[in-house]
């Protein structure tokens, strides 16, 4: 594992959270709300699996392509119990699935977050780094996962930004893949002034 790729992890989800904290606090009118300093790390397919429950677990997807200077993905996963959590504080009342609006809700906060970091990216690095328009799935973690990396070229590493979020009334954790092609994480270093990460 590059020492020079975690830090750079670190501080992009550093960053990020600050992004995030700001956006999601002014989506719920305001609230108080905080997000706790993420952690970084850098785990191979499998040892991801267990990371976040297993391939069998749950969850809601939020996902986008990276597209500019460098190519990627990048994704916001959660459990779908918090997944329903945090959509009964955006549309109030409790809600037993997601349903459409619950899911549009859900892509809206997932886009902030995943462009939260996105634009973290950009002002670590200077680069132009765009978004594609989100796509949501719930699903087993594997199949989610399966989803989001058709596309993706990348090794067998994954790059995981560890969230948790709250409110005064809830908490709520996630999270952030951060899937560049390998051209695209050289590219950053360069821009970064390492040799690599």
């Amino acid at each position: 594992m590059s020492t020079a790729r975690l830090d750079f992890l670190k501080e992009l989800g550093n960053i990020g959270a600050g992004h995030a904290t700001a956006a999601l606090s002014r989506m719920l009118g305001n609230e108080r709300f905080e997000l706790v300093v993420p952690e970084a790390a850098m785990l191979s397919f499998g040892d991801a699996w267990d990371y976040i429950g297993g391939p069998e677990q749950v969850v809601a997807g939020i996902y986008i392509q990276v597209m500019g200077d460098a190519h990627g993905h990048m994704a916001f996963i959660l459990p779908v119990d918090s997944a329903l959590r945090l959509v009964e504080i955006l549309v109030g009342g409790e809600t037993a699935e997601l349903d459409e609006m619950g899911l549009s809700a859900l892509e809206e906060v997932g886009n902030i977050m995943v462009a939260s970091y996105l634009n973290a990216l950009s002002d670590l690095t200077g680069m132009r780094l765009m978004p594609s328009v989100p796509a949501a799935a719930v699903d087993m973690a594997g199949a989610v996962w399966q989803t989001i990396l058709a596309g993706a070229a990348v090794s067998d590493t994954l790059t995981l930004i560890k969230t948790e979020f709250m409110t005064d009334s809830v908490a709520i954790g996630g999270h952030i893949l951060f899937l560049p092609d390998e051209e695209g994480f050289q590219i950053i270093a360069r821009r970064l002034g390492l040799e690599e990460l």
